[in-house]
């Protein structure tokens, strides 16, 4: 008998993680053009986080202004389709997916649209799967495409080791590049594992006072000032930044325009972005993956009903590589 409820991670309101809450909620069904999955894991990042939590206050442009437009929050997931709505012609029920979904991740099924997944290799776990997207993709398309990185040159990946910074320095040595890598002590020899040729413990050594010469710098911390940071590039450097400062209202953004603007009067360009699901990004991450040339890092996976307390641990800012939602 077809099950006509499931169990999901609700939230009804803004909050810190303990607004999430596990629920029996009635089973959705896939209508024009979505597909629904068995979900067997799901990732969180830092957009979950802001999502669920509402802040800062412009990201209620994107997830609701009074509480939250789906109530079913988690974006990165990977499962095997049941079925399918009208018009959807990429998938058949048993296929393994993955995808960035947006919303509706923590949850033992899911209806995503078709274009948002993309076929999952039988070589690549459900666990690396889910967490490949939304950290994959914006470190892939932050060093090849807004980046423009080419064999040969040498990047600085500034926070190396969470779970953009660790796709980083993988992909980084799968593009031919020389890779310089900055994460706290304890995280060094997991870094260096990932295949970077040098590490620097940002707690003994300041990366801005000693590293020049950078084709690129792939930041993402974004704590530091422009002139600080410029310091490492040559003279034609590109710096690409991904995040910064949480400030309330405008997050990150503040101290993203003061670089742009201080960059504006430098050769070196200055660069943010917001990573855009592609199904060839995803399978070519799936198939770096598949062949060995990048790791998944997972530092530690959880049940569903365990969400919130991953949510909190992620949201301590401390946590290596991906937290995975097993289902």
């Amino acid at each position: 008998m077809t099950p006509t409820m499931m169990q999901a991670i609700v939230q009804d309101r803004y909050g810190l993680p303990d607004v999430l809450s596990l629920r029996s909620v009635p089973r959705p069904t896939p209508g024009p053009g979505r597909v629904l999955i068995r979900v067997r894991a799901a990732a969180l990042n830092f957009y979950d986080w802001h999502m669920i939590t509402g802040t800062p206050f412009m990201a209620r442009s994107v997830a609701g202004w009074r509480r939250p437009k789906n109530p079913i929050p988690g974006a990165d997931v990977a499962g095997v389709v049941e079925a399918v709505g009208e018009n959807v012609t990429r998938f058949v029920p048993g296929d393994e997916v993955f995808g960035d979904i947006g919303a509706g991740a923590f949850a033992e099924y899911a209806t995503p649209r078709e274009a948002r997944l993309t076929p999952k290799p039988g070589a690549v776990g459900f666990e690396d799967a889910a967490a490949l997207s939304l950290a994959g993709l914006t470190a892939l398309q932050g060093l090849r495409d807004v980046g423009g990185l080419q064999a040969g040159e040498r990047v600085l990946v500034n926070g190396a080791s969470g779970g953009v910074g660790t796709f980083a320095v993988g992909i980084a040595k799968a593009l031919g590049a020389e890779v310089t890598a900055v994460c706290s002590t304890t995280k060094v020899d997991m870094v260096r594992s990932l295949g970077a040729d040098k590490v620097i413990d940002y707690t003994q050594d300041d990366y801005t006072r000693t590293e020049r010469g950078y084709d690129l710098l792939f930041d993402n911390v974004g704590t530091r000032g422009w002139y600080a940071t410029s310091r490492v590039l040559a003279p034609t450097g590109r710096n690409v930044t991904i995040t910064g400062p949480k400030h309330a209202l405008l997050g990150p953004m503040r101290n993203l325009l003061a670089r742009k603007a201080a960059s504006m009067l430098s050769l070196r360009s200055m660069t943010w972005f917001t990573a855009q699901v592609t199904h060839e990004d995803q399978a070519f991450l799936a198939g770096l993956v598949e062949s060995g040339a990048l790791a998944v890092v997972i530092e530690r996976t959880y049940p569903l009903e365990r969400t919130a307390e991953a949510l909190a641990h992620l949201g301590e800012g401390h946590a290596v590589g991906k937290l995975v939602i097993t289902t």
